[in-house]
């Protein structure tokens, strides 16, 4: 049980982890990609307002112009050089032919290729866009200069978001080794951050043991002493309430002891066995003291039911869930006894329900908690220890199933699922 909690702590952390790195790196990322967008806008928006044409003069205003995240950490300072560094083209239309504005020829696009490419963005109705030229993104953006024909300006973008993607990669792969590593060094620190409470969860599981079998010898020694005063005539309420005391230690005892061997599920030994029967052979053998109490009593079985689980295991269960039932049940109640298969016939479903209108109001979150009891007073007189239900609940567990209770209509039921077996 530890050992889960381990490895769930260990897989929380690096999840916790791997949020902080991707809520950090992507807001990084993000701001990159958003200003390689803004440094695009800007020169497209030069390129317009100049003819097609940029220069360090009339440039200038329009890139001294930061967002609030650049002037809040003193970045993108204009330097004149810094034009020089972008690949562009414009072209303006006279409806008869088109021209192109600028001396900057880019790298492996002819003149026939920026004519057809001027041609089709002249065609779209949209300002602005994205084109492929020669495996170059580039954006442009539409006009009206100065003499009222149309002008559209072509923006190399591969470089300017170049450097955003690098960062991307970059981020991706330390991030990732990041989170390597952080996994190899959690685990190693856990596994010896563990080791006092495995050592003392150890010792609390052999003290309860070794306690369980010392308290087995005085209480037998009690119950043959109040035996045999029973034999000799000295028979009365007292020895009768001496043996039922004893009874209960002695149950109390047992389960204690074994709820200490089932905290490390792993050593149960899992094989096909008939669910089908086991709930069977459980009910028919508490109908005499259900019978015996009042009760009216309900068995609905359906036959051929496998799963994967430990026979005595799992049917502790059912006892647990009987017993309980037989316990908290209103006079002349009724209490049932339901396994079937549930949706798709992949899973077998036992139901142990029993009417309980004092259950209204309980709060059944906490029913499978180690000793706990709906009247924290302890003054009841209702048997039980609080400890059986946390007991099924591990056994559960253990053969990957799962357990819940429900109140509906005065009745409480719980119900266990499993996964059939084939």
């Amino acid at each position: 049980m530890i050992q889960k909690f381990r490895w769930r702590f260990i897989a929380i952390s690096i999840f916790s982890l791997f949020l902080v790195l991707t809520i950090s790196i992507g807001s990084l990322i993000a701001v990159n990609f958003k200003r390689a967008g803004d440094e695009a806008n800007r020169v497209l928006t030069v390129l317009i307002t100049n003819n097609g044409v940029m220069t360090p003069n009339n440039a200038r205003g329009e890139f001294k112009q930061q967002n609030f995240l650049d002037q809040s950490i003193g970045a993108h300072h204009f330097n004149p050089e810094q034009i020089y560094q972008y690949r562009y083209f414009s072209v303006v239309s006279d409806q008869s032919r088109l021209t192109l504005v600028n001396n900057q020829k880019p790298y492996k696009v002819s003149s026939k290729e920026i004519n057809q490419v001027a041609k089709k963005v002249l065609a779209q109705k949209e300002n602005d866009g994205e084109v492929v030229i020669s495996n170059n993104d580039y954006l442009f953006r539409k006009g009206i200069n100065d003499q009222g024909q149309e002008i559209v300006a072509f923006l190399n973008v591969t470089l300017i978001f170049q450097q955003a993607r690098s960062l991307l990669k970059l981020a991706m792969i330390l991030g990732l080794m990041a989170l390597i590593f952080f996994a190899i060094i959690l685990i190693i620190v856990s596994k010896h951050a563990i080791r006092p409470i495995v050592k003392v969860y150890n010792k609390q599981k052999q003290f309860i043991t070794n306690a369980g079998h010392e308290l087995k010898t005085p209480l037998a020694i009690i119950s043959a002493n109040t035996e045999m005063q029973e034999m000799m005539g000295n028979e009365s309420e007292w020895t009768e309430s001496t043996k039922e005391q004893v009874a209960r230690l002695t149950e109390l005892v047992n389960r204690l002891i074994s709820l200490a061997r089932m905290e490390e599920t792993g050593d149960l030994a899992l094989s096909k066995v008939d669910f089908s029967k086991i709930v069977q052979d459980s009910s028919k053998s508490f109908a005499p003291v259900i019978k015996s109490k009042g009760f009216n009593y309900q068995i609905n079985i359906q036959e051929g039911l496998f799963i994967k689980a430990e026979a005595k295991s799992l049917a502790e269960i059912v006892n647990i869930l009987l017993d309980n039932a037989q316990k908290y049940c209103d006079p002349e109640g009724l209490i049932a006894v339901k396994l079937s298969a549930g949706k798709l016939n992949r899973t077998a479903v036992l139901r142990v329900s029993n009417t309980y209108r004092e259950g209204k109001n309980q709060d059944y979150r906490n029913f499978f908690e180690r000793f706990y009891r709906e009247d924290e007073s302890h003054n009841n007189a209702t048997e039980g220890f609080g400890i059986g239900l946390s007991m099924a609940k591990q056994v559960v567990n253990a053969f990957k199933g799962k357990i819940n209770v429900t109140y509906n209509q005065d009745r409480i039921s719980f119900n266990v699922v499993f996964q059939l077996s084939k």
